[in-house]
């Protein structure tokens, strides 16, 4: 196999969850040279056992990412799954930051280094303020303090375990009405506030995060950030960023139309170093191959993009990771629940008795399903009857925005009269009747919703 310098700034993803691991590795390590991965799902064990069985395969040191905002075990099982960070910035920096520290810890033992978090976009809650439909309960909160102290807390801890951590989704996705997963995001808010987080953190942040947002106040050529040479050149000469800049995934709707090559291309130009999860990692390797022998890629700003990656990798074998310790969070977490604006039942906190799933992830599924609460989708019929509180999944999820509840739902709902539990985004019980009486939840992560689920809670 021949290699290019190119090669290392693709990161293909292994979806262990959907059963591509070995194979999909072993394909890419045969057609180029990758040093980084980005991991979905699978065994804690098995992920190490791949990790350690890649190095021997290429030869050289492989770095293992993976989305971890909501802990390892968000995406590994066998390791914990955390609240979501909007639940964080309530319970303050010292939950924050034993939740960044037991995350890269724990992700540590599945030989993943490279942490994608913490995300660092706002998501305000005053009335004309636009809210978007996938950073949500993904958000430390709406206040710039609350997320500078609170995501700043948990930079530190995934920092102070031995993690590399990276601040996403520059320049701010939170002001976006559109998910970039699906559509071209566009923020016309004054980008000021959305960048404050960033610029703040930047020194403690070894790798930040492009989002595909298109920001017309700060670039009016009507591309996103990550194919965007002025906002980059704010990053890297304005403000003097020399970290690691990793492109958002380049599959998501959001990154553009038309020909991927030249697209990549013309992130790696503006100053990006490294292009994740693209759909065909070796045809996209092979172009930038093409693209770098014929000129279109000058060798010098190549190598400084592979020197960063290099570093990043050095980073992770220089730095020991700590032993996870235990887990206090604030010591507070029962005091998330909140009564929805219809009040609270007076019957108290009582167990779900089953769910219906607007917007969730698949983590908090499988956890309900374990505790053999029914989870209804919105297709299907409500129940004749309600034998206890229903629980209304409404959280962020790519593609899903905030959904309504279902006529059928809201006819069921104002007929029984239910108690409701809402659970997911900070703004999840603006879904259900004013009318309504329960409690909301601000977010869908199991370690939350474990609050629902055990016998006899008190709040």
């Amino acid at each position: 196999m021949t290699h290019a310098p190119t090669d290392y700034l693709v990161a293909p993803t292994l979806r262990l969850d959907k059963g591509e691991g070995l194979a999909e590795a072993l394909r890419c390590l045969r057609e180029f040279d990758p040093r980084v991965f980005m991991i979905f799902g699978g065994d804690a064990e098995d992920v190490q056992w791949l990790q350690e069985t890649l190095e021997e395969q290429a030869g050289h040191p492989i770095l293992f990412a993976a989305d971890l905002e909501r802990g390892a075990g968000q995406q590994f099982d066998g390791l914990t799954p955390l609240p979501d960070a909007w639940a964080l910035g309530l319970l303050g920096p010292e939950a924050s930051y034993d939740a960044g520290h037991r995350t890269a810890s724990e992700a540590a033992t599945a030989g993943v280094r490279w942490i994608l978090g913490p995300v660092l976009d706002l998501h305000r809650m005053e009335v004309d303020a636009v809210r978007s439909p996938i950073i949500a309960n993904r958000a430390f909160g709406g206040d710039i303090e609350r997320v500078l102290e609170c995501a700043g807390a948990f930079n530190q801890g995934l920092l102070d375990a031995g993690g590399i951590s990276c601040g996403k989704h520059f320049p701010g996705h939170g002001g976006c009405s559109q998910d970039s997963h699906t559509d071209m995001a566009v923020c016309f808010e004054d980008a000021a506030p959305h960048l404050e987080p960033f610029q703040t953190l930047l020194p403690k942040l070894p790798s930040l995060m492009v989002g595909h947002v298109e920001f017309p106040m700060l670039d009016g050529e009507g591309v996103p950030a990550s194919r965007s040479k002025v906002i980059m050149d704010m990053l890297r000469k304005d403000w003097g960023y020399q970290g690691l800049v990793v492109t958002d995934s380049i599959s998501m709707s959001g990154y553009g139309e038309g020909d991927i090559v030249q697209m990549a291309t013309q992130s790696l130009r503006v100053g990006i170093d490294l292009l994740l999860d693209p759909q065909d990692p070796v045809g996209l390797a092979k172009g930038l191959r093409q693209a770098y022998e014929f000129g279109e890629l000058e060798q010098e700003r190549v190598f400084e993009a592979v020197g960063r990656v290099d570093k990043l990798i050095r980073l992770a074998l220089d730095t020991e990771a700590a032993t996870p310790r235990p887990l206090m969070l604030g010591g507070g977490a029962k005091r998330l629940l909140h009564p929805l604006p219809g009040g609270a039942p007076r019957t108290g906190i009582q167990r779900p008795a089953c769910a219906l799933n607007l917007s969730s992830t698949p983590d908090a599924i499988r956890y309900l399903e374990e505790w053999d609460v029914p989870v209804f989708s919105a297709e299907s019929e409500p129940p004749t009857t309600f034998p206890g509180p229903l629980l209304v999944l409404c959280g962020a999820r790519e593609g899903k925005g905030l959904p309504s509840v279902p006529g059928p739902w809201l006819e069921a709902i104002h007929h029984h009269h239910p108690a409701l539990f809402v659970a997911g985004a900070p703004d999840a019980a603006e879904a259900v009747p004013s009318s309504a009486r329960g409690w909301h939840l601000p977010g869908l992560s199991p370690a939350l919703l474990g609050l629902l689920l055990t016998a006899g809670a008190e709040v």
